[in-house]
Order: structure tokens, then C-alpha cells, then sequence
């Protein structure tokens, strides 16, 4: 985190229900729909939660047990939104990616849509480290009348994603990625269409349900007590990333990831995404060590911590952010320290 964000988090909270904090929310929502590049009438809602609420906001305000969702699993975050559609009753379609690699679009075009109603992927599938192709689902979705929802929890600000021209329905993203907060925010950037479709449900989730969300923003507020803290710590984010603009925050994480993935040369590692994001570099070592005990060499003798993965990636791969507070100095002492390691 940045040390703005720590002060603002050291200071004592208001009392949220009044214009001034109201005033704070309106604009977080105008700046929030300008960096995702959202359609005209496209709508926010902010939610006191992790990520995964989103996604399931995402699922059981837009279908019903009689549609059909289609859902790109190619790691543990797209298994995730098979597990919120089992434990929702809603039906689904898994489209299996082996993880790391990057989507065959033919395996899209010969599957058979018949009740589906939305695609669901996770923009970076943050397991993997692997960057889907937005724009090439976006068109899938209008050849084929699907909405298009995207998880883009750790892409937000650190890959290129533009809702209108991408053709994205949803845009989920939460405050503990590139926008460098607490955790416990999530926020969903609705398209006009999908707004449409909201209107006509009847979804079956309280806290989760949107209707209320939208109708709250529009006078600033939120159906529940929010984060107010990390709403604070947000505005302030905002109003220094629309300063310089979604384009410029992706290309300084470029930056970061090219210059960290440059300095991996000569070193027993590959990065394991076919399309790497931008945000963070999956590596897998070559010369038999695990992954895993990688990761705790770092942390227990270099004082460094990036992060491991579970079940059968925990000993094949680990993983190198490049969002948030960090610079190339950063970069290199985890450089200079898997030298140590590995050679």
C-alpha cells in the first residue's frame, strides 16, 4: 500500500450517513465507471466484501435455476465460479483449460449454447498467472447473445480492459489488487443491458442483491454499513489514478513485469502462462526444486514474500506480483535472491 492509504487508515471514522460522506461515494462511482471504460448509463455498486461476493452477485442477480451459465475453468478462480453455480443451484457449462495455457477459441464455438445466457471468466486466472483474450470472448458473446461477465479482480488497472469496447456486461474488481487497499471491498460495473435484465429478476440473495446497491448509489449510499475506511482510502486512490489515467497505470505494471521478466534470464525458471498478464509472473522451476519450498526460502531467509499456490500447482509453480506500491528495486532484491537460491 502506498503511505497515503496507511495515514488515511491510522485516522478515526465518520459517520457515514450524511452528504458529505455521500458526496465522497458519487464520486468514487464517476471515477470507477472512467477508469473501466464503462458504456454511457452503465451503473456501479460497491460491496462490503471479498471478491468472491462479487462473482456471486455476478451469478445469482442475472440467472435463474432455468438458464444456463458457461464458465471458462482454467484454474482454481474459474473453479470458483463453478462452485458459487453448484451451491446456487444455477446450471453451468465448464469449458476445461489446462492451466497456464491460453484459450483455444475453437473449443467455444463447438460447444452447445442451448440455455445459456453468460460466459463467465476470470480476466487473469490469478492461479496461473494467464491472461484471457477479452476481446475475442467479447465478440463471442455478440455473435452469440451471451453476457458477458468478467472477473477482473487482478487485470483491473494492470492489463488493458475497456467495458464498452471489450463488449463487458460486468466488470468485477476489488480493493486489496492494483488499486493497492485493504481488503474487503469489492466493487461491479454494470453494463445498460445487463441493468435491463436486473430490473426483470427476482434474485434470490439479499445482501448480495444489486436492485437495492443501485438504488442506494444514487444518492451516494450502500444498503448496509460499508467499509467506510477503505471507501475513504479508495477516493483518495481514485483521484490519483484518473490523474493519470487507466492507460498510463498499465503501462508502469508493463514496465514492472517486463523489467522482472527480463532479469529472469539465465535463472532455472519458466514463466508457466502461455499469455502472461501483466500483473503477476507464475514461475515454475526447471532444476527439480519445489515451487513451494522456493517460496519459503524467500520468506524465511530473505525476508521476502511472494506467494505459493495449493493442491497440484503447490510444489510446480509460485508467483511474483508487480501491482501496488512497488518499483523495480522491489523486483530486484526478489531477483537477487532466487540467484542465491537457484544457482
Amino acid at each position: 500500500m502506498y503511505p497515503e492509504t496507511l495515514r488515511q487508515g491510522s485516522e478515526q471514522l465518520p459517520y457515514f450517513r450524511t452528504e458529505e460522506f455521500s458526496r465522497i461515494v458519487k464520486e468514487c462511482d464517476g471515477d470507477l465507471l472512467t477508469l473501466s471504460g464503462a458504456p454511457e448509463g452503465a451503473r456501479t455498486a460497491i460491496l462490503t466484501c471479498s471478491g468472491t461476493g462479487a462473482m456471486e452477485a455476478a451469478v445469482v442477480n442475472f440467472l435463474t435455476r432455468s438458464d444456463k451459465a458457461l464458465i471458462i475453468r482454467g484454474g482454481s478462480f474459474g473453479e470458483r465460479f463453478c462452485e458459487i453455480c453448484t451451491d446456487d443451484g444455477i446450471p453451468f457449462d465448464a469449458v476445461p483449460v489446462e492451466p497456464g495455457r491460453a484459450l483455444d477459441m475453437e473449443q467455444l464455438e463447438s460447444r452447445d449454447l442451448a440455455g445459456c445466457k453468460a460466459l463467465y471468466v476470470n480476466a487473469c486466472e490469478t492461479s496461473t498467472g494467464v491472461l484471457y483474450d477479452l476481446e475475442a470472448l467479447g465478440d463471442f458473446c455478440r455473435r452469440h447473445d451471451l453476457y458477458f461477465m468478467v472477473d477482473g479482480i487482478s487485470a483491473f488497472l494492470c492489463d488493458p480492459i475497456s467495458m464498452e469496447k471489450m463488449g463487458i456486461d460486468a466488470l468485477i474488481f476489488s480493493s486489496q489488487k492494483a488499486l493497492a487497499l485493504p481488503p474487503g471491498l469489492s466493487m461491479i460495473v454494470l453494463s445498460p443491458r445487463l441493468i435491463s435484465r436486473l430490473e426483470k429478476s427476482q434474485p434470490c440473495a439479499h445482501y448480495l442483491g444489486l436492485k437495492r446497491h443501485l438504488v442506494d448509489m444514487q444518492r451516494g449510499q450502500t444498503p448496509f454499513t460499508p467499509a467506510v475506511g477503505i471507501i475513504l482510502q479508495l477516493h483518495s486512490r481514485l483521484m490519483a489514478l484518473t490523474g493519470i489515467g487507466a492507460e498510463a497505470s498499465v503501462r508502469r505494471v508493463c514496465t514492472l513485469a517486463a523489467h522482472f521478466r527480463k532479469g529472469l534470464t539465465g535463472l532455472p525458471l519458466r514463466i508457466f502462462p502461455d499469455r502472461p498478464s501483466n500483473a503477476l509472473t507464475a514461475l515454475t522451476p526447471l532444476n527439480g526444486s519445489s515451487a513451494y519450498g522456493i517460496y519459503e526460502t524467500l520468506k524465511k531467509e530473505h525476508g521476502l514474500v511472494v506467494t505459493p499456490n495449493g493442491g497440484a500447482l503447490r510444489d510446480k509453480v509460485f508467483r511474483v506480483g508487480h501491482m501496488g506500491n512497488l518499483g523495480e528495486r522491489d523486483l530486484d532484491k526478489v531477483l537477487a535472491a532466487l540467484r542465491k537460491i537457484m544457482e
